[in-house]
This record gives C-alpha cells, structure tokens and sequence, in this order.
C-alpha cells in the first residue's frame, strides 16, 4: 500500500516538471518570435489645443509592406488608466506617422500619456513602446481651484467634460453645468470631473460652469455651431467704382465679440478684404473695382473657431453692372412734372437707360445716353396732370442688354393748384369803422397771368352783391352794419380761380381781453393757445413783422380747428422789438378774437429814463423817491420788471464815497422811502428801469436831509430840566441847610454848562430821550408815616451815635423797595453830610431847637412813573 502511495506521487511530481518544461519552451519560442518585429518609437508629443493630442512615431520596418497597423493606447493619470485604444493603418513609405486624439476631458485637467506598439497578421505583435507622456496642471502648485475649459468656444451637440483642479484631495459628489447639477467623475484624489452631453447653443453671455455651489468662482464658455457654406453668393456694381458681394446664410450666427463669425472676401487672388458684416439677409461686403480689369474670381471665406467653409464666384464685371440714380428731383407744376435723375459713376463707353414711372396713371418715360465718367442728368417732363393731385415718382437705370437697376425711393408730392388766395380781414373801430382786406396767392406763377382781383361784398337778408377789381392785394372797405361776407377771386386767362372769402360777425362788443406775456428763443415763438370750441373752421394768427410801432407791415397764419400751437422762425422777428399776436377763432359766424399774446424773441436793456419828481419828502433820516414812467410803452425793449436806485453818500472830507443800491420788484411803483441816511447830508440817487437782460440809463438827482430839530431841542432841554429837578430837591430841603456855613455850601455854586457839556451829562446819567418815551405820568401822594417809620439822625461825634433804621413798610404798588430805600438813603446822606460840618455847640442848639421839625419831617414825596 504505501510503495503504491509512493509511485502515484512520483508520476504526479515528473507530470508537473514536464508540464512546466513545455510552458517554458513555448514561452521562449515565442519571445524570440517578437524579438523579430521591431517596436515603434513615439518620436513626440504635444498638445494642440486644450482638447487634441498629436503624437508622432518612426517605425524601423525591415520588411516592406504596404499598410502597417499600429494598436495605440491613451492613458490617463499616473495610474496609466486606459480610457482609449485604437488601431490605425500607416503607409510603410511614411518615415513619420502622425495621429492627432481628440478628448472629452481637457488636456489640462490631467496627464495623459500614449504608448504604441506594431501589429501583424503573420506574426505576434511588437512589444509595446514606453509611455510618453503630457502633463495637465494637477501637478503645478496652486491655492485655488482651477476649473477647464474657461472662455472657450465649444461644438453645438457635443460631449464634453468639465474638470476642477482642487489644491488638496477633495470629495464632492456634484458639480454644476449652467445651474444643473451633474454626477462627479473621480479623475484622481485632486481632480473631479462631470460629462454633458448634446450641449445646446447659447447666446452671446454664454453658459456658466461652477465646481461647486457656494463658490463664487465660476467657468464661461461658449457653445456655437461650424459656418455653414453660404448660398445666393453674387457680386455686383451699381456705379463701376465699388464692387457689392451679397449671399444669404441659413442660419444666423448666435455669438458675438472675438467669438463672432469672420468672413473674408479673396479677390482674384491678388488681394482680401475682410468684411464687417451686419446682422442682415442678403449680408453684403463692399470692395474697390480694380481698374481696367473685367473678369473676377472673387472667394468668400467664413471662419470661426470650429472651422471654415467658403464659396466662390466667377464673373465680368461689365456683366454685372446695374447703375442706381443717388437723387431725384421733383419740381411740379399745376399741369406737368419736371423729373431730373442724377446719375454718378465712372459709366464711360457703356450705352445707359433710364427710366421713370408716375402713379396713378403708370405713365412711364424712357431715355437712352451714352455714359461717361462724370456727373450725369436725365430729364423728364411729365404732362397731362391735374392740379392740386397727389402723385408718386421713381425712377431706374440701365446698362443695356442688362436687367434694370433697383427704382430709387418712390417720392410724393402735389402738383400747383392753378390760383389759391389765402384772404384776411382786420377790422377798426376807431377812428371810423373799417375793414382792411389783405390777401395772398398761392401759386408757382401767379404774378405772370393774374390781371386783377374780384372784390366783392354779400349783405344779410338780401341778394345783393357789390363787386369792383382791383390791382392791388390789399383794399380797405367802410364796414356797413348788414354787410355779411366778402369774397376775392383772381381773375386770369382761363376765368376766376376758386373763391376765397372772409364772413363779417354781427357788430358786438368784444371784452377786453387779457394780455398773456410770451417769450421767444433762438428758434422763433412757439405759440400756444387754449381750444376754443366754437371755433369750427380753425384759427387765423395775425402779427406785425415791424413789431407794434407803426408802419406795421401785418402777416398771418391760418391753421386747422385741431391745432392749438404754431411755431414762427427766428429769421422773421427781431431781438428788443415787442410783438403782439391775436388769435382768432373761425366759426360760420366769421372769426372773434380768442388770444392776445405780446412777447419779445430776446428782451434787451431799456433805452428810456424815468424822470424823478425834483420836489420829493425829505426828512431828517429819509428820502421818499417819486418818479414817473410808462412801464406798459410797447416801444420798450423789454418787460419792465423794476427799478434799481443807486444811493451815493459823500462824506465829510470830500474825497471818500460810499454807495448802496435798492431794488424795487414792482414795476407799477412810483414811489420809494430810502431810509437810514443821516440829517443834513447831500445825497445823490440814480434811479434806473430794468428788464430781464439788466438795467437802462440812469436819472441822477441830488437832495440834502433835513435838520433834526428835535435832537436839537433835546439837547437843550435835558440839561435843563436836569437843573430845574435839582433846585427843586434842594427846595424840599430848604429848612435843614438854612443857617449853613457858606463855605459848607460851597459845593452848590454851580458853574454853567454849555449845552453840549449837559447833553453828555444827560447821556451819562442814562436820561431817556423824548422820543423813546410813550408816555409818562408822574404821581405825587402825601403818605403820613408813623414814628416807627422814621429815620434819626444822631451826631457822628458822638461814639453812642449811630444811624437807626427801623423797619419800614412800605405803601403798596407805588415804589418798589429798592427805589424807596435809595430816595431816603440819599436825602439822609445828604443831610449827614450837611450836618457834620457844623460845630458840635451849634449843632447841639440846633437839634434842640429843631427837634419838633425833625419829628415831624418825612418824605412825603413818592414818585411812581409808568411807561
């Protein structure tokens, strides 16, 4: 049993052996099989864009053969990570083949390396050659995140990948492809990507990208479609100096900017002229002709990022001329056109034809001329027109035995009527009731065939009409109470014109109407006026061009019932010159003022003085100006919006001079108080008028203050009263100070003051002036004190003298405490000191024999003053 174990495990060992002997001679058999076949040799690498990888490789072939296929591997990261493989055929005669990968994923988000090794039918393939690699931007230093593509243009319906390069190894589960959130693709640690496919087109701002939703940081790019191959490309001239291209595209470009589609015109191949080319269908390029060369070839090119298509046309020039008149003149006429097409363009050795067409009536006119390289006119007059008829005119040319050229712009207008008069009336009252008619004619040739006008006047109630001729456009009429209407015709070869005519209104009063103030400008007036609903056949406007002095050369403008404004050109009206317009309203009654309007197209200073009343009010501090001036002169060159007087002050050494100005706002004042100024003192005032551009000339005129008397009486009489108030106080004390010693009485030898000296005391001593005082009332009561009341007076020798003052009471709503205290305090002072001077044996008789009279003495007199 065990010698069987031992011989199963022998043949099962020497089995195994020879088992791996085979392997090994099987494997050895077939690398020197591949060491026959050469490896091929990636000679380079490189990024064309961010999207496409060209690689290069050499093949040392010891065998011709005529196509060789290669197996190439694209991998990606440094995990080598295939994410494409791929064989290609190849040209054995080809020293270097070439082959350029387009990716999905942005060449910068990541490396991606290629490998490439050769492929035989006969034999086993080649060992393959060593990776070569490319490197994306995960691999440079950053501190935010990067994020591919960024402001790229990128094919409409394609696939595409969006990477964000992160600084560190990040995990996010979505990133964010125009606000959408898509899946992440896990590139590496640091790189995360998503795929969007059939990417649609965007507008100019393009679409947003963004790795992630509370970043701030966020991709543009651009989705658009290849140019597509124009169609309808020709080229054409319309006068032989510059060259039009025209095509059509089926779809219009969706991209702007740098982005936008560029076309590019080829010229024969001498010359390119690149085109801006606006947003319109035929789009067109323009080119100078080159002269004296007849046959083009002329290749349009249109490019944008994702390719280039082009178109191309071949043609003689002279084949392709089709002229167009730059102007067309219309002159009508009351029966015929005048139509003048002007033609410019280098047409010399051509044979031209031009063309008009009328409508209504679709009379069309040709006209055959020989070209030439200088301005060039076609005439023609059209006839058999009615007047007064609205037609159209246009016209075209063209090179003969070649279509027509394009009709100029159809143009309108209104053949002549054959007379209209356009009639006014102006009506007087005063001095004698009169009715000047005035009138216009409206015609290109009036004056040649009007011979003479038919005046004639209608009255109410009756039949009867008053018709005379006259030469003249203007007639003045006596206005009759019944008249009713008045009609003028032109009379001419053919007959009468149409009529015009004017009705007189029924005799009224009109109300005075109110004057609206205007104002021009640089254009002219633009007048406005408020509707008048019984005004039913519109509104006449009448002025006069020479302003409101006289001759007044009178002008008019009627306009339709629904229009309340007319604008007058600056041209007709002159600055500083006043203008009246009256607005009349017409109605089947005849026309009534509605308006009056004066203003000016630029006021201007005054050109008159007032005059200054020579004899005004003067006072000692005041002077009342009067003047007199029509502020309301239409002669004026302006509104008179106030005066300005200039006050000049000379003052006592004749040499300074101080002035002041003051205005008066309302231009109906004559009058003005020109306050503050000192007594007798010259005055010189120069009184102006003024308007909105400044002020006229000036009236000058001298006047001198008064006197103030009063201050003069003043100062005499304070000091006065002053000493009368002083004798009296000593009067009151006539019995204390008899029997004083006259040298103790010598402070009362006064000296007289001269007035000036008493004025300033008065100052000083705060007397109140007569004029500041309303009113005083001096109050004299006889009070009766009791002994407690009184004061007493004891000898200031004595060392038990003293001077006792008992509480007082005092009489209520009469004196205040203050004032009480100071009357008494000062007539005891006073005394005291009287007293101290007086020998102590007198003054001890003089007490004893006084003592009853200083008992009985008292200030009866309280003074209450209430202003």
């Amino acid at each position: 049993m065990l010698r069987e174990l031992t011989s199963t495990k022998m043949i099962l060992h020497w089995t195994l052996m020879l088992t791996v002997f085979i392997l090994c001679e099987h494997v050895k058999g077939w690398n020197s099989s591949s060491d026959t076949v050469t490896v091929p040799e990636v000679t380079e690498l490189q990024a064309l864009d961010m999207w496409r990888l060209e690689v290069k490789w050499m093949m040392d072939q010891k065998e011709e053969q005529r196509n060789q296929t290669y197996e190439i591997q694209v991998g990606r990261s440094t995990n080598m990570d295939i994410v494409d493989s791929m064989n290609v055929s190849r040209g054995s005669l080809e020293a270097v083949h070439t082959l350029v990968w387009t990716s999905q994923l942005p060449l910068n988000c990541v490396d991606h390396s290629i490998r490439i090794r050769f492929i035989s039918g006969a034999s086993p393939p080649s060992s393959w050659s060593s990776w070569k690699t490319i490197y994306g931007e995960m691999n440079l230093a950053h501190n935010e995140i990067k994020m591919f593509p960024d402001d790229q243009v990128l094919r409409e319906g394609s696939t595409v990948m969006f990477c964000c390069i992160y600084p560190k190894e990040t995990h996010i589960t979505s990133m964010f492809f125009s606000n959408t959130p898509y899946k992440v693709i896990n590139i590496s640690p640091q790189v995360k990507a998503i795929r969007v496919e059939n990417i649609k087109a965007t507008n100019s701002f393009g679409v947003n990208f963004y790795c992630d939703r509370n970043s701030d940081v966020s991709a543009y790019n651009f989705v658009t479609f290849p140019p597509e191959k124009p169609f309808d490309f020709r080229c054409e001239t319309e006068d032989m100096r510059h060259a039009y291209c025209l095509w059509k595209i089926h779809r219009a470009p969706n991209l702007e900017g740098d982005q936008r589609r560029k076309y590019t015109l080829q010229i024969s191949d001498t010359k390119s002229v690149s085109c801006d080319v606006e947003d319109t269908d035929p789009a067109s390029c323009r080119f100078d002709v080159i002269p004296h060369q007849i046959t083009y070839n002329i290749t349009l090119l249109v490019t944008n990022s994702l390719g280039q298509e082009s178109e191309t046309y071949t043609f003689s020039i002279t084949d392709r001329v089709f002229p167009v008149p730059e102007h067309l003149e219309v002159t009508a006429g009351v029966f015929d056109l005048l139509v003048i097409l002007q033609l410019n363009g280098s047409f010399k050795g051509l044979l031209l034809r031009c063309q008009t067409e009328l409508e209504p009536g679709g009379i069309i006119q040709d006209l055959d001329k020989n070209g030439s390289d200088s301005m060039q006119y076609y005439a023609f007059r059209l006839q058999h027109l009615k007047p007064s008829k609205l037609y159209s005119v246009r016209g075209r040319c063209a090179v003969q035995r070649n279509d027509w050229g394009r009709w100029t712009i159809q143009r309108q207008f209104i053949t002549e009527p054959l007379v209209t008069i356009d009639l006014w009336g102006q009506t007087r009252e005063h001095p004698n009731r009169t009715i000047t008619l005035l009138w216009k004619t409206v015609s290109s040739d009036s004056e040649s065939y009007i011979s003479a006008y038919e005046v004639c006047v209608g009255y109410r109630n009756t039949e009867r009409n008053v018709c005379r001729n006259v030469t003249q456009t203007q007639v003045e009429l006596t206005r009759e109470i019944n008249m009713s209407n008045i009609t003028v015709r032109a009379v001419i070869q053919s007959g009468l014109s149409e009529p015009a005519h004017i009705t007189i209104p029924s005799a009224h009063t009109e109300s005075m109407l109110r004057e609206k103030r205007i104002m021009g400008n640089e254009k002219g007036f633009q007048l406005t006026w408020t509707r008048d609903s019984t005004a039913t056949c519109g509104y006449t406007i009448e002025w006069c061009m020479l302003g409101i002095a006289l001759p007044c050369n009178l002008q008019w403008r009627k306009v339709p019932a629904n229009q309340t404004f007319l604008n007058l050109t600056a041209g007709d009206f002159k600055a500083g010159v006043q203008y009246a317009f009256e607005i009349y309203g017409c109605s089947a009654e005849g026309h009534r003022r509605h308006e009056k309007q004066i203003g000016y197209l630029k006021e201007q200073k005054p050109t008159q003085r007032p005059t200054l009343d020579s004899s005004p009010n003067i006072t000692w501090s005041s002077v009342k100006l009067k003047w007199s001036f029509n502020e309301k002169d239409p002669s004026h060159a302006g509104f008179i919006t106030g005066y300005v007087i200039t006050i000049l002050d000379y003052s006592d050494a004749g040499s300074d001079l101080s002035s002041f100005r003051e205005s008066v706002d309302d231009p109906h004042s004559k009058s003005w108080t020109v306050g503050g100024l000192e007594e007798d003192r010259p005055y010189t005032f120069q009184l102006a008028a003024c308007t909105s551009a400044g002020c006229g000339p000036e009236t000058t005129a001298t006047f001198r203050t008064r006197q103030n008397y009063y201050l003069l009486m003043v100062k005499v009489l304070v000091p006065l009263l002053v000493l009368i108030g002083f004798c009296v106080c000593l009067w009151s004390f006539r019995n204390l100070i008899r029997g004083f010693p006259e040298e103790s009485a010598g402070f009362l030898h006064i000296k007289a003051l001269d007035l000036d000296d008493l004025y300033e005391a008065n100052k000083k001593i705060c007397t109140l002036m007569i004029e500041d005082c309303e009113w005083c009332d001096v109050e004299i009561l006889d009070v009766q004190p009791i002994p407690a009341e009184k004061e007493w007076l004891t000898c200031a020798e004595d060392p038990s003298c003293s001077f006792i003052t008992p509480k007082v009471t005092l009489p209520s709503g009469h004196l205040t405490t203050d004032v009480w205290l100071a009357t008494h305090l000062t007539n005891f002072s006073y005394v005291s000191s009287v007293q101290q001077d007086v020998p102590s044996e007198e003054l001890k008789t003089e007490a004893t024999n006084q003592e009853s009279e200083i008992l009985g003495f008292s200030s009866d007199y309280v003074t209450s003053v209430a202003t």
